[in-house]
């Protein structure tokens, strides 16, 4: 079983004219098997980020974030996705549940 999340993607741009790096955020689908995730928590740094207007248009502002690390052995990831520690637990839980019933 694998679970679809919206993860919020720091994107790099390059400035020719100003020589500099800018970063901007855009959100993606991103599909995880639950069997893999190690850890979830807050992320509080994106919330930031949301009040200052740095993410995307039409994000509501009372918006949670999470940051999940997820893999095995030598090869761990971290991403961060829109919604709460406690929402996305529930989530996994729910879909375990479905998975038991069917």
């Amino acid at each position: 079983m694998i679970i679809k999340l919206v993860e919020v993607k720091k994107v790099n741009e390059f400035n020719a004219l100003e020589r500099k790096t800018g970063a901007r955020y855009a959100l993606d689908e991103i599909w995880i098997n639950p069997t893999s995730i190690l850890q979830i928590k807050a992320d509080s740094a994106m919330k930031n980020n949301l009040i200052n207007g740095y993410l995307p248009e039409g994000l509501d502002m009372q918006q949670d974030f999470s940051r999940i690390h997820f893999g095995g052995g030598n090869n761990i990831n971290a991403v961060t996705v829109v919604g709460s520690p406690a929402m996305l637990a529930e989530r996994l839980h729910a879909d375990a549940r479905e998975l038991l019933k069917g």
